[in-house]
């Protein structure tokens, strides 16, 4: 041990010299990082500034910068599109879902990992086949069941499909992650006579944070970006959400740059913020729920 502080201790003092092909193959990897990052972020930038211009200034030159930066898109997109509408629609979809998803999830991930029954392997493989099953492979199915169950065009409607998509994945991770937490952490909670519901809410829950935050993001992204569900399954501008009123500016208002500009803007930015929030939990996450998993 010594000798391994020693030598770090010569390496930190006296730095190794790179020869010209481990300064060529790093110059080289930082340029390829440097040219996919401009590529994935210019798109962005260039989305936001457009959204600030007339359609005028868009039309003479579509990458050059506002000459006269105007509100007028947004105010335009959110009164002709009814995007004000839509939006409050996306939020309460997006809550609510994502609220029950990891609730369910997380209880069932408890029973999955902890609770030894003859059922429960049988029941987290069935949650697991939900991995492999598109949305357009239940389209019509699911359209079916709510029509005649009345559920079309409602807001619960909407949520039950949204949760039944989205548990399979959360149920993946939670179980996976509460395999991790070592049993005798449960023991010894059940010789002090707590119920499963006692060390599930004041256990299981505190440690399992970074899993419940990884699962709040993935649902929250699958909900607020849906489209063709909700657009399905839902007939009225009182129901839709916000993908569904920016595909409306691709008819009679296609040539309208500014307000769709304007419109993408509005329906991604919330995302963007909470993804800048939670990234690091979302890696947290996945590394300890599913990649050790």
């Amino acid at each position: 041990m010594f000798n391994i502080i020693l030598s770090i201790r010569e390496e930190q003092k006296y730095p190794t010299v790179m020869t010209q092909k481990e300064i060529f193959n790093k110059t080289t990897m930082y340029a390829i990082f440097i040219l996919f990052t401009a590529l994935t972020i210019y798109p962005l930038i260039w989305l936001f500034y457009s959204s600030f211009k007339p359609l005028i200034e868009i039309i003479k030159n579509s990458l050059a910068l506002p000459k006269k930066p105007t509100f007028d898109n947004y105010i335009q997109a959110i009164k002709i599109g009814k995007l004000g509408l839509y939006m409050i629609n996306s939020i309460i979809y997006t809550t609510v879902s994502t609220t029950i998803t990891i609730i369910f999830s997380m209880m069932a991930s408890f029973a999955f990992a902890k609770i030894e029954n003859r059922a429960s392997s049988f029941l987290y493989n069935l949650f697991l086949i939900g991995l492999l099953i598109t949305i357009q492979a239940i389209l019509i199915p699911l359209f079916i069941a709510e029509t005649r169950a009345g559920l079309t065009d409602t807001y619960f409607g909407v949520i039950i499909a949204y949760v039944a998509i989205n548990l399979p994945l959360a149920v993946y991770l939670g179980t996976e992650y509460i395999k991790k937490i070592p049993d005798s952490f449960i023991e010894a909670a059940q010789i002090e006579g707590a119920t499963y519901w006692k060390i599930f809410t004041s256990i299981i829950l505190p440690i399992c944070r970074p899993v419940i935050v990884t699962i709040l993001i993935l649902t929250s992204f699958a909900c607020w970006n849906e489209f063709i569900l909700v657009f399905i399954l839902t007939a009225s501008d009182r129901t839709r959400s916000l993908p569904v009123g920016i595909y409306s500016f691709s008819g009679p208002l296609a040539s309208e740059y500014g307000m769709q500009f304007a419109a993408l803007v509005i329906g991604i930015t919330p995302m963007i913020i909470l993804y800048a929030i939670f990234h690091k939990q979302i890696t947290k996450g996945f590394a300890s729920g599913a990649i050790k998993g």
